[in-house]
């Protein structure tokens, strides 16, 4: 893994602590504890998304993919705080140890999936309801940095066609 990908960018810590900093601003009226629990919580996230990516997140892109996945699935937020639990209690280094559990709840695989599926792809949801997050930032572009020029639009939501039909239900 490149050194650079884990080093602390004044970007990344600028744009932590313009989030932290509206965040504040925005909840004035709440107070100072939920205040923290909220960056704590945001910082939980980004530990995870960064265990579940190998590599470092953007921290703007965290707050925004986790309130679309949080937003979909009732218990995203439970699930995502068990499995931080579960890495840290097994002492976990890498995600492909998480992988490799034979006895992991479905649930908090589903779970990791979807973190893992909305970093790469940029888009949570399903076609019917998806949300597009980041188009350029999305990870699955990072491999070929460099090589190919990411295009300049996005697909988004309503570019999509109907979902093909499984193998079994196409008659010839």
């Amino acid at each position: 893994m490149d050194s650079s990908l884990n080093a602390l960018s004044r970007r990344s810590l600028l744009r932590g602590s313009v989030t932290l900093g509206l965040t504040a601003l925005v909840s004035g009226v709440m107070p100072w504890q939920s205040v923290m629990a909220a960056a704590q919580s945001d910082a939980d996230f980004i530990a995870l998304s960064q265990f579940l990516v190998s590599r470092t997140v953007n921290p703007v892109l965290a707050a925004r993919y986790y309130a679309a996945l949080d937003k979909r699935a009732p218990n995203f937020s439970t699930n995502a705080i068990a499995l931080k639990q579960l890495i840290a209690e097994r002492g976990l280094k890498h995600v492909d140890d998480y992988l490799a559990l034979a006895d992991a709840d479905p649930s908090l695989k589903a779970t990791a999936t979807s973190i893992i599926s909305a970093w790469y792809l940029g888009i949570v949801g399903e076609p019917a309801d998806a949300e597009l997050v980041a188009y350029s930032e999305a990870l699955m572009y990072r491999p070929t940095h460099g090589t190919l020029i990411i295009p300049s639009y996005g697909g988004g939501p309503d570019s999509w066609g109907p979902k093909p039909k499984a193998p079994q239900d196409i008659k010839l």
